[in-house]
């Protein structure tokens, strides 16, 4: 199925949890903001939400500097 990652067309398996999906792209769960269809989605339930062909998930990830 295919997903949107920060605007980024790319295919996963059928049962993909979001905890799934940031490890298969090495995206660290330290400092990151997740949202998938508009929605923000607490790390405690990344393991639980699973994604569904289409959906669109935004990563925000904080940086230090200034």
């Amino acid at each position: 199925m295919k997903v949107f990652l920060n605007h980024q067309e790319i295919c996963v398996g059928s049962r993909v949890t979001l905890r799934d999906l940031l490890l298969g792209q090495s995206i660290s769960s330290e400092g990151t903001a997740v949202a998938v269809n508009n929605r923000v989605i607490p790390k405690d339930e990344w393991m639980d939400t699973f994604l569904k062909d289409g959906d669109k998930v935004t990563v925000i990830q904080a940086t230090c500097g200034g």
